[in-house]
């Protein structure tokens, strides 16, 4: 009798474990989802830099880069010395650079968003694609050279971005699933210019 007793304890206790585990590993498993499509909501959302205020690498690489290459390089080569203008192959990997810190910093007017258990997709309206991995895998895009490592933290996506620049880049995504909105912010601190937030609010208009 005592026996069965003992049996009938274990049993009981073994299905609660059995039960608690579950209850965790649901609640786990249960994550925002940021998949569908999604306008900016420009009323909500920090409006761009003006150009001065940006860093100023930036805006004279976007103002002369091209034209100082090509003019004096072609000037001093022709004179028998002097460095020669950068390939073309290094010029366009700067430009594609820039415009991934221009998607961190100025995303897109729409965003369309995929996401599985292992892979979160991120397309823009011009076709640009970032790809996250929240088990806190580290991602780098081989055509800019950006590093992403993104893990979940509570309902909050976390991505931690390297290789875009001076400085230390952090982006989160925060839905709102009451207002069927999603908040992106993102944090430069560490660089040439001052700390910035620069946040933008999105409306979903499809699942």
């Amino acid at each position: 009798m005592v026996r069965e007793l003992l049996s009938a304890g274990m049993v009981v206790a073994v299905a609660a474990l059995i039960a608690t585990w579950l209850s965790i590993e649901s609640r786990a498993q249960t994550k925002p989802s940021l998949t569908g499509a999604w306008t900016l909501n420009t009323g909500l959302s920090d409006q761009p830099q003006e150009r001065g205020e940006q860093s100023g690498d930036t805006g004279r690489r976007r103002g002369g880069g091209s034209g100082h290459g090509g003019g004096f390089g072609r000037g001093r080569m022709g004179r028998g010395g002097g460095d020669a203008p950068r390939p073309e192959a290094d010029r366009d990997a700067t430009a594609r650079k820039r415009e991934a810190m221009r998607d961190i910093m100025e995303p897109s007017d729409r965003l369309t968003i995929t996401q599985t258990e292992t892979m979160i997709v991120i397309t823009t309206a011009e076709g640009r694609t970032t790809r996250l991995s929240p088990d806190g895998s580290k991602i780098k895009d081989d055509n800019t050279g950006i590093e992403r490592k993104t893990r979940w933290d509570g309902d909050k996506l976390v991505s931690d971005i390297s290789g875009a620049g001076p400085g230390k880049i952090t982006q989160t995504y925060v839905v709102d699933p009451e207002h069927h909105q999603l908040r992106i912010t993102a944090s430069l601190e560490g660089g040439r210019g001052q700390p910035r937030t620069v946040t933008h609010v999105y409306d979903q208009i499809s699942h």
